[in-house]
């Protein structure tokens, strides 16, 4: 006898499946059988779109106990089985109609079965109520529950079947197992889901209930006593705990570390550990009675009718804030029951602020974070719809004005909540214009510790042992991370050399002042803001601020940098070359800024000259200083921008071996030289041919590439960039930061770079803000300004040229204020006679003895010490006039009237100065006389003639009232134009030796041209 073969599962016939159809037939039978489960796709669908708006719902608090989304998401489950169980009942009544009718007729009973579900189920939707998701899938569910077990019933009868194996049980299928199988198995999964979920529910009913039932009451230690002290400011600290027994313990630690230092301070401080209704029943009756014990023992708690939950805490932080708002108070100070707190230090900087502030908010700043930084709940993403998180403090700590808790707990309409209560904070702030003060000394990463930390977090695990090895490090006057940094991880916003990681490659920044934000946002584009220049702090000698020249220039500042007047007066080179290297032109381009500024100061930062290098100048009063910079010196004049720049200085002796050090250290120093003071910064290479017209304004030049490569970078196709040889500006401009902070990082640093700190990166900067940059002040100006010839031409300069004079008088000094030689391409070359250069030299030259760097031999036209006085300037002078039409066409179409000299001052190629001469003079006298005009030195009042007796003076002094010769013409002159004559007469007396010398000038006034061509760059 042949044994039966049993297949394996995955082969057998599903004959509940199966329906055996005409292959025609199959596709009209599918979708048939499929409309059955539309009823419950359609509420699957109502259900989650009702569940996504719980949140929204619910922002401000519940009001009434309403549909939470676990209720929706338990319908859902209702609805699945309510489908399936709709699939099996056509599936099972299709087979028998299939079995005992023609497929046309079974087709059409089974079209009346969809159309009398879908019926039925419409009935009861709208019966039933919809706030109760639950009860109405679960209805569905029992009617579909019945109809199948009739159907099983009916189908198990004799007296309704014909057929014998219809009521004949198989080996497979029979009234049990079927019935087990899809209907009782089934409903018990679904029903022990929907009891375990439910159950879940019923404390945050119970916490809901208690919540609305105490809203606005204030429990334990709501009273505050009144201040017996008398003055001085009252602090209020909230310190934000729990129910739990953990928050216990650190409240109790707490009260024995750092909480004592509110004890004996110069203010009040008033603290409270602020906690919120019981999270259920069961912690209510076990924690509440301790609680009021340690109330009673303490009074320093706090119940606010808010939940005690961790995703509530915004909610907690609300309701305590309206409580403090009927508190008086100067500061309010936000903290957790897990952090460390200076206390002494916070209430000694709140008191050296003075008057109570209004609209002040300082803690550890975090701007331009985007919402999912924190991987935020699915409430918070409802709630704030922005991409870009505002502006918030930590929660770690924060301090803020009084004026602030009355503008949040004010409010009459109902707050938004989220799940960050720092992030909260800040929302309830949006609108008001309240930016917040960044303090790095804030930590809310729990392995970090810096000996100037006022508040940091410990882990659990830590808290008992860190709080109190902190309190007695300080105690006994020993570094406070004593033991609590034993990892050495780097604080966010502290340098991090010589610690095991950068916070930098967690894809955090610092700024100094505007706080943390993310290094790489790729997905946002960054927008300039308005704000182009930093507001410094100010700086007190012996406080925060040191001497590097005595009454000239500190760390910090210099006695040029904050004087309106004055602060174009102060000028900065660098030398990083052995003083060997020294050479004629670079002595002429120093002595060419004194003919031009004569009360220039010159500020020479190098590593390698003396400081007496520039004794034979200084002798005669001229105002130069050698500046000797090492590491050491940087680092203790606090010469870095941020953390990253204080990490490239020390790590100083890692990046020198590379072969662009020395660039990179100039461009760096130049950075911070613009920002720290202002002022002008020039290279050793830029020659001085006339001062700027206008000495407050604001400016680099601009020059082209001829690289086709570099028009990636450059601000337009045609290849302008901008050199950094020459540069004027005020202190604290942004660009200059950002930029060093961009290139001298020790995170980012590329030794191999060459351009990554020069033309290329100011140029790129500038070109992301060009228009936000010129609004506030900068100008980029054309290229023939200050750079008439490219490093590609500029050799042609030294060469000789029988019209050399031609060519500066009437093609570069109209247009350009300077001449950059490009040390590069013309160090090596010498400057024939003859040339460009060489009457340029020979034009501007003080005549001052030195020795040469080399053969040590006197420089000076008589070989020797003593070089007779010598009174220079121009033979004619033309008086351009200038209108007030000119003026206004000259600001609209950007012509070059803007750039040319001013009218009736000796500038350029008239300068008047004194060459040669002794270095101190017992008397000097000036005599001025104008045939037909006036003319004034020092600013003075006008007249034809003019004396002026100057006693003990030095060279220097004789050529600053030089340089304030003006002259200025008739009415009549202005209006037709003209000749006149200027006198210009210099007596010398030694009292041993008289030397005069006299300067006749024909003057040629020229009437106004209303029309002026406009300037146009030669590229």
């Amino acid at each position: 006898m042949a044994q039966k073969t049993t297949l394996p599962f995955f082969r057998q016939k599903r004959i509940m499946s199966s329906l055996n159809v005409p292959r025609r037939y199959e596709i009209p039978v599918t979708i048939l059988r499929a409309l059955s489960c539309v009823p419950a796709a359609l509420n699957i669908v109502h259900n989650l779109k009702a569940s996504w708006q719980i949140p929204l719902r619910d922002a401000g608090g519940p009001l009434t106990i309403q549909t939470t989304q676990t209720e929706c998401y338990v319908a859902i489950l209702w609805c699945i089985l309510a489908g399936y169980w709709s699939w099996i009942l056509t599936t099972s009544m299709m087979k028998r109609w299939l079995y005992h009718y023609e497929i046309k007729h079974a087709l059409i009973r089974l079209l009346t079965l969809i159309v009398v579900t879908w019926c039925l189920n419409a009935m009861i939707s709208s019966t039933l109520d919809a706030s109760e998701p639950i009860r109405l899938q679960m209805t569905i569910c029992f009617i579909l529950l019945l109809l199948n077990f009739i159907k099983l019933t009916f189908a198990s009868s004799t007296k309704y079947s014909s057929k014998l194996e219809d009521v004949l049980p198989t080996t497979r299928f029979n009234l049990k197992s079927t019935a087990v199988k899809i209907l009782l198995l089934p409903l018990l999964g679904v029903m022990g889901l929907t009891g375990f979920v439910l159950t879940g529910q019923l404390n945050r009913f119970q916490y809901h209930s208690i919540l609305m039932m105490k809203e606005g009451v204030f429990e334990l230690d709501q009273t505050v006593k009144a201040s017996s002290g008398g003055g001085g400011l009252t602090i209020l600290v909230l310190i934000f705990s729990s129910w739990s027994g953990q928050s216990a313990e650190r409240r109790q630690i707490l009260r024995e570390t750092s909480l004592r230092w509110t004890e004996d301070t110069e203010a009040n401080v008033v603290y409270r550990f602020v906690v919120g209704q019981a999270p259920s029943e069961r912690i209510q009756s076990w924690m509440g009675p301790k609680l009021v014990v340690e109330s009673e023992k303490y009074h320093d708690l706090l119940v606010v009718p808010a939940p005690d939950l961790r995703l509530d805490k915004s909610k907690k932080l609300y309701e305590a804030l309206k409580w403090a708002s009927n508190v008086d108070h100067d500061y309010l100070v936000k903290t957790d029951d897990d952090v460390f707190v200076r206390f002494d230090s916070v209430t000694r900087e709140l008191n050296k602020l003075g008057e109570p502030r209004d609209n002040y908010w300082k803690g550890l700043v975090y701007r331009n974070m985007p919402v999912e930084y924190f991987n935020p709940s699915y409430n918070l993403e409802i709630d704030y719809e922005m991409p870009i998180l505002p502006t918030f403090t930590s929660g770690t700590f924060y301090t803020i004005s009084r004026n602030l808790v009355d503008i949040i707990s004010k409010i009459e309409y109902p707050q938004r909540f989220m799940a960050e209560e720092d992030v909260n904070f800040a929302v309830w702030l949006f609108g008001y214009d309240i930016e917040p003060i960044h303090d790095k000394r804030i930590q809310d990463n729990t392995e970090v510790c810096e000996e100037s930390l006022i508040a940091k977090r410990f882990s659990s695990e830590q808290f008992e042992k860190g709080m109190k090895l902190m309190y007695s490090n300080i105690l006994h006057k020993e570094p406070q991370c004593i033991g609590s940094n034993k990892k050495k991880k780097c604080a966010v916003c502290y340098p991090c050399h010589g610690k095991s990681d950068d916070y930098r490659a967690y894809n955090l920044d610092c700024n100094h002042d505007r706080g943390v934000s993310l290094r790489s946002l790729p997905e946002y584009k960054k927008i300039p803001g308005p704000v182009v220049k930093d507001v410094l702090p100010s700086a007190v000698i012996d406080e925060n601020d040191q001497w590097i020249i005595k009454d000239i220039l500190s760390a910090r500042t210099s006695i040029y940098t904050e004087d309106e007047a004055n602060w174009h007066l102060l000028y900065w080179v660098c030398w990083t070359s052995g003083p060997e290297t020294f050479t004629d032109r670079h002595w002429r381009a120093i002595e060419m800024v004194w003919i031009h500024e004569p009360n220039a100061v010159i500020i020479m930062m190098s590593n390698s000259l003396p400081e007496n290098f520039f004794y034979d100048y200084t002798r005669r009063g001229y105002n130069i200083q050698v500046v000797n910079f090492t590491k050491d010196k940087l680092l203790r004049w606090n010469w870095y921008f941020g953390p990253g720049t204080q990490d490239w200085l020390q790590d100083w002796e890692k990046w020198e071996k590379g072969q662009f050090f020395n660039w990179h250290l100039t461009d760096y120093i130049r950075c911070l030289l613009l920002y720290n003071y202002g002022g002008t910064y020039m290279d050793m290479d830029a020659l001085w041919i006339r001062i700027p017209p206008d000495q407050n304004q604001e400016f680099i030049g601009s020059d082209y590439s001829s690289v086709h490569a570099d028009r990636e970078w450059t601000l337009d196709d045609k290849g302008l960039y901008l050199p950094q040889g020459l540069m004027r500006f005020k202190r604290g401009w942004k660009l200059f930061r950002e930029m060093a902070e961009g290139a001298f990082s020790a995170y980012n640093y590329d030794p191999e770079c060459f351009n990554c700190g020069g033309p290329k990166a100011i140029t790129t900067y500038v070109r992301e803000r060009r228009g936000v940059l010129e609004a506030g002040g900068m100008t980029i100006l054309p290229r023939k300004v200050l750079y008439p010839f490219s490093y590609l031409e500029i050799s042609k300069l030294l060469e000789p040229n029988p019209l050399a004079e031609q060519e500066l008088k009437n093609k570069i000094e109209p247009y350009s204020w300077n001449i950059h030689l490009f040390g590069k391409m013309t160090n090596h070359r010498p400057v024939q006679a003859g040339s460009v250069i060489d009457y340029v030299f020979k034009k501007f030259d003080l005549d001052l003895p030195h020795r040469d760097t080399k053969s040590h031999q006197v420089i000076s036209s008589t070989g020797s010490w003593d070089v007779p006085m010598q009174l220079i300037g121009p033979r004619d002078y033309i008086y351009k006039a200038v209108s007030e039409r000119m003026l206004e066409d000259d600001r609209q179409h950007e012509n070059v009237l803007a750039l040319q000299p001013v009218p009736g001052k000796f500038q350029g190629l008239n300068v008047i100065y004194v060459r040669g001469g002794p270095d101190r003079i017992p008397k000097v006298t000036l005599e001025v006389e104008v045939t037909i005009g006036r003319g004034r030195v020092k600013k003075g009042a006008y007249g034809k003639k003019l004396t002026l007796a100057l006693e003990n003076v030095s060279m220097r002094e004789v050529n600053a009232v030089l340089n304030t010769l003006e002259y200025t013409p008739t009415k009549l002159m202005l209006a037709n134009g003209g000749r006149d004559r200027m006198k210009v007469d210099l007596t010398f007396d030694q009292g041993f030796m008289v030397e005069k010398d006299q300067l006749v000038i024909t003057l040629v006034v020229m009437e106004p041209v209303e029309e002026d061509e406009p300037f146009e760059d030669d590229i």
